[in-house]
């Protein structure tokens, strides 16, 4: 089984759109499964139509202190040595906010009354959803306000590799979240092949450089699709040069500038399925030809 994850170092690429393309037309040639790790803002379901649920799962990715009221007498020693401000006294009792405790555990310490305690806290959900097209899509889903976003992301991956096992599938294709955090590093970690997302422009160019840096960590191959290439032309051809010769990444496509994808997101569609006419319909088709020849290379 091998892990394809698209990337991108910056947000608006494309790079869900990208990757929900790749899933849809690769699904054709092999059987596969989907995993949505941009869990502060997973979409890919929305790129592919929905799907039905299969499954859904708690992830409880970190620590929170809670107060038992029955021991607490409000004497609140807690308060005052919470680093993190996340204690207050309401109605003489103990009360924890949630969103600021980091489950450092101090308030356990200085609890005269053995009140408090720090234990596993639901961070975020996974769920299994099968498209209309006949793949299952394993999204993560961080809580408002949580952290441990690369936790949920190795889960999602964990889930998804155990459904491909179930069900035959011989790719994971891994939607990553924007940038090179935690998130990204997760998914990441296990990879057969990077597709980076960029477009023409110099703050894209700086953070495709750190992307290709920590796929190299991970001694991962990564290739380049030049995204919304026309807007540019000239600064397109120097961006692709500089990745060949400096990054020393192949060129995998460029993909027009084409109204037909906002059309076809809007539709809760991939282009290629919304119009397989189009330019970018016909980029991302010969796209995954290229991707196909890569993995074949694996």
């Amino acid at each position: 089984m091998k892990e394809l994850v698209i990337a991108s170092g910056k947000g608006g690429t494309g790079k869900t759109t990208v990757a929900s393309s790749l899933a849809y037309l690769l699904n054709s040639r092999r059987k596969l499964i989907a995993v949505d790790a941009d869990v502060d803002a997973p979409d890919l379901l929305l790129a592919l139509g929905g799907g039905e649920l299969l499954e859904e799962r708690a992830i409880e990715a970190s620590e929170k202190a809670r107060v038992d009221s029955e021991l607490c007498d409000g004497c609140g020693a807690c308060v005052n040595a919470c680093p993190y401000g996340a204690m207050v006294v309401e109605g003489g009792k103990a009360k924890v906010y949630t969103y600021l405790c980091e489950g450092c555990g101090v308030c356990t310490l200085v609890c005269p009354k053995g009140a408090v305690k720090v234990e596993p806290y639901v961070t975020g959900m996974l769920t299994a959803q099968r498209t209309k097209h006949g793949f299952t899509v394993i999204t993560g889903r961080l809580k408002a306000g949580e952290h441990n976003s690369g936790k949920l992301v190795s889960a999602a991956k964990e889930m998804a590799r155990k459904r491909a096992e179930a069900e035959g599938a011989e790719l994971v294709i891994v939607d990553a979240a924007p940038g090179i955090g935690c998130p990204v590093i997760a998914s990441l970690s296990g990879a057969s092949y990077v597709v980076a997302v960029a477009e023409p422009t110099p703050t894209s160019r700086r953070n495709l450089m750190r992307l290709v840096e920590v796929a190299r960590h991970f001694n991962t191959p990564v290739g380049l699709v030049l995204n919304k290439a026309d807007l540019s032309g000239e600064y397109a051809r120097q961006m692709e040069e500089w990745a060949l010769l400096e990054l020393k990444i192949p060129l995998l496509a460029e993909l027009p500038v084409d109204y037909e994808a906002v059309r076809a997101l809007a539709e809760m569609k991939t282009p290629v399925e919304l119009n397989p006419k189009s330019k970018i319909s016909y980029a991302l088709t010969l796209l995954a030809d290229r991707v196909e020849e890569e993995l074949a290379r694996l």
